[in-house]
Formats: C-alpha cells, sequence, structure tokens
C-alpha cells in the first residue's frame, strides 16, 4: 500500500474532521470479560435480571441455529433516476414522506467549507425533481432529523453543519421556522453543530427539543490547541437556547450524541464523545437532567483514552442486545483502533478488539475509525454481530483500509480484508436476499484508490458481502467520492427495496458538484432493516431487531 502523503490539504483536512455521520472500525479475536468500568452512575437503576450466561446461545441451545442462510441471487439494480446540483455532499440521505403520495422523499445537506455556503435540500423519492432547498451560509455536513415543528400535518426539518449553522425548515415547503441565532450571550465562541436527536419537551410548549453537539474548530491545524465543546438542548419550536454545557473533560467534540435507553426500567442516558484526530477524549454518559443545569462535570466516562495516546471518539456508538439479557449494550468505535462492546449493565467489557494488533503488515502504527459499525445478524445465531471500517495511517495520512466482521458473541473475526482504499462512509445491515440472514453493503474508495503507478485517483466502489459465503461482490464503480452513507429503504411500499447513494466531486473546491441516486433492488422487503442508514434504520444509533 502506498502511503496518501500531503493528499489532504488543512481545508481538506478539516473536511475529513466532520465524517462523524460516516465513519469506521477494525479489530479482532479479544475476550476480555474483567470489568473496565464497573461504576454505576447515581441516576442510574439497573434491574435486577438474570445474567445470561457468556458466550450467549451455545451449540444446543434454542438461539444457537436462527439465523440459516442460503446462497441467494446476486443483488441487482437498476438506476430509477439520477439528481445533480452544486456543492459537495457529506451528508448522509434521509428518508421522509412530505408530499402526500405515499412515496417517501429524500432530505439531506450539501455545502462548499470555503465558499461558505450550504443547503438543505428535498428531492422528491418518486423522480429526484427537487422539491424545496433552503440556504444556509456554511456546509450542511449533518444528517437531518424529522419532527412536527410548526403545527401542520407534514414533518419538518433540523439540520446542521459549519458555521454554526443550525436550520429548522417546514417539510411542506422550505421556509425557514428558526436558525440558530450565534449572536446570543450563552457563549463567546460557537463552532459546529452535529447530527442531534430529539427529545421530549422540556419547557412546556407541546413541541419536542432538540438534544445536539456544538464543537470543533476548522479554523485550527491538526496539533494546535482547542477550545472545548457544549452539549445543547435547544427549543423545537423556536430555535431558543434552553441549556448549554461545556464538556467534563475540556476537550472538543465532534460526536453526534445519542439517546441511550438500556431497559424500560432504567433511566435515558445521553452518551457523547470527547477528543479528536489529536487530541485525547472518551466516550462519557450524562442525563438530560444534567444538561438541563449546564453543568455535566459529573458525567461518567465510560471508555478512557489509551495512555499516551491523543485520539479521542468521534463516531457515535451503535447500541444492540449484545448478550440477549434484555439489556442493550454499546459498541464503540475509537480513533486509537479500538472496537469495544460494553454490557449496558454497567458497563463492563464484554469483549474488546485492537485492529493494530491483526493488521497484515506489520509497520502498521494506527488504525483510525470516522463511523459507526453495523449491527446485523451474520451469523446463525441470534447475538447481533458486526461490521465495521478502519483507514490506516494517522491523520491526515492514510496508506488504505480494512473492513472486517465479527461475531457479536465472541468478538472472533469471521471476515476480514485490506485495500488500498480509502473508506470513510458507515457500513449498512440488510438481509437483501430473503434468507433471514443480513448481508452487509459498503462503500469504499470514499476518498479514492491507490493505484499501481502511485497516482491517486478519485472513484468510490459499492460491494455486497454475502455472509453465507463470505464471498464479495462489487456491484458498481463510479468516478468521484462518496462520503454521506447510502440508506437503504422500501421508498414506494410496494415490496421492494431502493438504494439511495451520494457523490460529490471535490472537498474544497468553488466547482463541486453534488449527485444523489435512487436505485431499485432486485431485493424484497424484509420484516426488518437492522442498519440500514447512518445512525441505523431508524437514525437514533439503535439496531432493529424486529
Amino acid at each position: 500500500m502506498r502511503q496518501l502523503k500531503g493528499f489532504f490539504n488543512l481545508t481538506e483536512s478539516n473536511a475529513l474532521r466532520n465524517l462523524v455521520g460516516c465513519v469506521f472500525v477494525i479489530i479482532l479475536f479479544g475476550l476480555m470479560n474483567t470489568p473496565m468500568h464497573p461504576v454505576v452512575g447515581e441516576y442510574r437503576y439497573v434491574p435486577d435480571l438474570p445474567i445470561p450466561d457468556h458466550p450467549p446461545c451455545p451449540p444446543g441451545s434454542d438461539c444457537a441455529i436462527v439465523h440459516t442462510c442460503s446462497p441467494g441471487p446476486d443483488l441487482e439494480f437498476t438506476t430509477s433516476w439520477t439528481a445533480t446540483g452544486s456543492n459537495r455532499m457529506m451528508s448522509s440521505p434521509y428518508t421522509i414522506e412530505l408530499t402526500g403520495d405515499g412515496i417517501l422523499d429524500i432530505v439531506v445537506g450539501t455545502g462548499i467549507e470555503g465558499d461558505v455556503t450550504g443547503s438543505i435540500l428535498a428531492l422528491d423519492g418518486s423522480n429526484g425533481t427537487p422539491l424545496w432547498e433552503t440556504p444556509a451560509t456554511g456546509e450542511m455536513f449533518a444528517s437531518a432529523q424529522f419532527a412536527h415543528l410548526d403545527g401542520d400535518d407534514t414533518m419538518d426539518v433540523i439540520l446542521g453543519g459549519r458555521n454554526h449553522q443550525l436550520l429548522a425548515v417546514s417539510g411542506s415547503n422550505g421556509s425557514l421556522i428558526w436558525q440558530f441565532d450565534s449572536d446570543n450571550d450563552e457563549r463567546n465562541q460557537w463552532y459546529q453543530f452535529y447530527t442531534g436527536q430529539f427529545i421530549d419537551d422540556q419547557n412546556q410548549d407541546g413541541v419536542q427539543e432538540w438534544l445536539t453537539s456544538n464543537g470543533g474548530d476548522p479554523t485550527k491545524g491538526p496539533s494546535a490547541p482547542r477550545d472545548n465543546g457544549y452539549l445543547m438542548i435547544i427549543s423545537g419550536a423556536t430555535g431558543e437556547i434552553l441549556a448549554v454545557a461545556d464538556t467534563p473533560d475540556g476537550r472538543e467534540t465532534y460526536m453526534s450524541p445519542i439517546l441511550y435507553h438500556p431497559h424500560p426500567l432504567m433511566e435515558f442516558e445521553v452518551l457523547f464523545g470527547t477528543g479528536g484526530e489529536t487530541w485525547d477524549g472518551g466516550l462519557w454518559a450524562t442525563s438530560i437532567d444534567a444538561i438541563m443545569t449546564g453543568d455535566i462535570s459529573d458525567a461518567q466516562r465510560i471508555v478512557d483514552p489509551v495512555p499516551g495516546i491523543a485520539k479521542g471518539v468521534m463516531a457515535p456508538p451503535s447500541i444492540a442486545d449484545m448478550n440477549l439479557d434484555g439489556i442493550q449494550d454499546l459498541i464503540v468505535s475509537t480513533f486509537d483502533g479500538r472496537l469495544i462492546t460494553l454490557d449496558g449493565r454497567n458497563y463492563s467489557e464484554i469483549w474488546i478488539i485492537d485492529v493494530k494488533e491483526h493488521a497484515s503488515d506489520e509497520t502498521v502504527t494506527d488504525a483510525e475509525s470516522w463511523s459507526s459499525p453495523a449491527i446485523g445478524y451474520f451469523t446463525d445465531d441470534a447475538v447481533p454481530d458486526v461490521f465495521a471500517h478502519y483507514v490506516y495511517g494517522a491523520f491526515p495520512d492514510y496508506i488504505g483500509s480494512t473492513s472486517l466482521l465479527t461475531d457479536g458473541a465472541t468478538g472472533e473475526i469471521l471476515w476480514m480484508e485490506e485495500t488500498n482504499h480509502t473508506s470513510f462512509t458507515s457500513p449498512l445491515a440488510v438481509n437483501l436476499d430473503g434468507d433471514g440472514r443480513d448481508e452487509v453493503l459498503m462503500i469504499r474508495g470514499a476518498g479514492g484508490l491507490f493505484s499501481e503507478t502511485e497516482t491517486y485517483t478519485f472513484h468510490n466502489t459499492a460491494s455486497v458481502l454475502n455472509t453465507c459465503g463470505m464471498n464479495l461482490t462489487n456491484i458498481y464503480t463510479r468516478d468521484y467520492m462518496s462520503i454521506g452513507t447510502p440508506t437503504v429503504a422500501d421508498l414506494d411500499s410496494d415490496g421492494n427495496l431502493e438504494l439511495i447513494t451520494t457523490t460529490t466531486t471535490g472537498y474544497s473546491h468553488s466547482s463541486a458538484t453534488w449527485t444523489v441516486t435512487r436505485m431499485d433492488l432486485n431485493a424484497s422487503t424484509p420484516d426488518y432493516l437492522s442498519w440500514a442508514a447512518y445512525l441505523g434504520t431508524n437514525y437514533d444509533g439503535v439496531h432493529e431487531s424486529g
């Protein structure tokens, strides 16, 4: 593999920093049952539920063989429509019904960092025609979320990005409901907004509020000192700041916060990450109540940085019940190259893998994760499994990437492939052949491909890993980069799946353009979609288990 030295200039490096909606892991055999953080926060109630045997689903048990598979037909597609426009597209496309025709539409962000321009864009799911486009004064790289904000019957949109841009717009016509006011006196400096989550009404106005993170300073070089970031709760109705709290360790933040509810008898928690590419940090848990007080200094750090390693946690964790005890667990991808599964009962480790220990090239000393793992059923048993990407190298110089499939019950790596691609988009887990077991759909080469002549070429390749025979099939290769995670959905409820993908021609130049493509797949819609978009099928970080 050849090193991508000097390819990412400062502007391009800052662009990569925000691929948290997009972003990956790689790691191997590591069973560690010793608790790393057995302490349970004061606000956290652990129900009296039996602890299952480890590993779950031993041979002969009722859950040992429930996701049998058969070699189904190869995935094929027909391009239904392609839409193009100005600006680049780092945002991941999300689907929502906006027109009343019963067909899901697509909402996504656009923009160019250097030109301080961007937009929120809605496309008609049936034909790709723009429904509306709302301008912004910054690149809108986050992903949209939806709620009723303005009182009509159509879901509305909140989406954020660079230059402290955070907009709420009408889903009906794209008109502005509110825009974040950066001239407020809550803080002297505001940064970038990441993908957030709607939470329960906090100010009793009948509208859900917006939980988000604000952080990251693209004017700073990779190792320059950074100011701390914030967790925020914002009025869904007006955009007013209801609460803002500084990160407890004084570090920057790039992670989209996740609302975590391990069990109906346990309290809701807010998971957030600190640190970056060149600054240490961790994964933390706090509460909505603590954020509302403006003080999260008592937050519990549930994943520590590795001593002496200046890397944080930027990719949101994935949530799934990994030991079948009825409590949702966490699958965490750290920027220092670890894949960690934590028991939601007490944050003890179920298993952990360090990818650097398993690279075939013994000179690889860094493996970095820009995206969340995909959770799906890739083996016979009822325990969810994990698929993740890592790039080899240390930001901003990368030499290739690796992808791996890990048995969720044991932490054993069952399939692994190293390539000279780069990989920044999140993988997906969807049953594409109707056999009851998920396939992995991935797009690699998000930033390009190293050729034999050491020329770095921009193109991206979509592939499907059939987890029955562990065979990988490429379904297309296209010019330019694919940065946003694709989405799989049954847009028109006809019983067949569609795939929505994006490409962009460049990171920062003013002539950049985007493309959104709808492909109709020869795949019947399964009973549930395990992990079909950035942050999972329901855009909340939670594995869909049917």
